[in-house]
């Protein structure tokens, strides 16, 4: 039993074999190495490194084929056996280990799909199979040819060769041709609008048409007796007064109209100002025409419909005339149309019309008025 662990603490070995120097400690580091793998250093360029070892940095690795003499050795010297904590190295070389697997993961990433990182090596797939999603296109802006001018009937003929300018009015024959144009007064027809100015006028030329004669009767003016009704007490109905209050038929009207006087005055100057105003603005709008020849022996409406329908004017449309009892007649009967003496000419008329159509009578009494 003695020779047995002196054969094991010295290491000496039976007849005809080599000695060799082997303790419990070795053999239980050799049983731990077994069981656990040891972990592996890793390296700047990515590449594993051999096992890690309890030896220190300047040391050289031990060899594989070395004997176990060396641990042996290692044991005796320090006086204790060799402190082996694969846990513990295990979460030191932890943070490498990961360097080492995001670098060679980093590099692989880039081979493959270039792009991706290598915190989703999914993302590579994705794209690679995938194409981003890429911005709709603006649409382009169509835009609509301009639309052409209507060929309605006598439009051809109304536009002729001459085309009225600022300050003009076209001369129309019988057969609402565009034969020549004539210049219009600037002191009547270019007069700047002022909006006050044509409301007031307006407003008195309306007012200046009511007659004001509407008039209701109170109860002291309407005819009856002053005598009560019946006694006040013991009919069962309601007291009653006079037959003449307001609340019974027949009875006297409350707070009705009476005669008075709507006119507004405007002076003068301001009435002619406003005429001149709305002048002015049909023939900034091209809206004033001379008919040449415009003289009838007896009414015809179908004439003087013929003529405007052939000028292609807009409606309503105003006819003015000078002492020219025959065309009035004959424009009257127009749904679209009215006629008017040049003398009685008003803001509100010009207004109302969106055409004014002078008569060559008519046209040199307005320039000389």
């Amino acid at each position: 039993m003695a020779a047995d662990e002196t054969n094991e603490t010295s290491g000496t070995a039976a007849p005809g074999e080599e000695p060799q120097a082997v303790s419990k400690d070795a053999v239980q580091a050799d049983a731990s190495e077994k069981k656990a793998p040891r972990p592996r250093r890793a390296s700047a360029t990515g590449d594993e490194a051999g096992p890690v070892t309890d030896e220190p940095a300047g040391a050289a690795p031990a060899e594989s084929g070395a004997a176990p003499e060396a641990v042996d050795t290692a044991s005796e010297t320090s006086g204790a056996g060799p402190e082996k904590k694969p846990a513990a190295a295990g979460k030191a070389a932890t943070p490498a280990k990961k360097t080492a697997r995001r670098a060679a993961t980093s590099a692989a990433g880039a081979k493959k799909a270039p792009g991706t990182s290598a915190a989703d090596p999914a993302a590579g797939k994705r794209s690679a199979t995938k194409p981003a999603a890429a911005r709709p296109a603006a649409k382009a802006v169509v835009r609509k040819p301009a639309a052409k001018p209507s060929a309605s009937k006598g439009a051809g003929d109304t536009a002729g060769t001459v085309a009225p300018g600022p300050l003009q009015a076209a001369v129309v024959d019988t057969e609402g041709r565009v034969v020549e144009t004539v210049d219009l007064a600037a002191e009547r027809f270019g007069v700047a609008a002022k909006t006050g100015v044509l409301h007031l006028t307006v407003r008195a030329e309306q007012a200046a048409r009511r007659s004001g004669t509407a008039s209701t009767k109170t109860r002291g003016e309407v005819a009856g007796t002053t005598a009560k009704m019946y006694r006040q007490k013991g009919t069962g109905r309601a007291r009653a007064g006079s037959v003449k209050s307001p609340v019974r038929t027949g009875g006297g009207t409350v707070f009705g109209p009476k005669p008075r006087d709507f006119s507004i005055k405007v002076n003068r100057k301001v009435a002619r100002q406003a005429l001149r105003m709305a002048l002015s603005n049909r023939a900034d709008s091209g809206a004033v025409y001379v008919a040449r020849g415009l003289e009838l022996d007896s009414p015809s409406t179908r004439s003087v419909h013929r003529l405007l329908v052939a000028m292609d004017i807009a409606t309503p449309v105003l006819v003015v005339t000078h002492d020219e009892d025959v065309l009035i007649k004959s424009v009257r009967n127009l749904a679209y149309a009215q006629a008017s003496e040049v003398r009685d000419l008003t803001t509100e008329k010009v207004l109302r019309a969106r055409s004014l159509v002078f008569t060559e009578k008519a046209f040199a009494a307005l320039d000389q008025a």
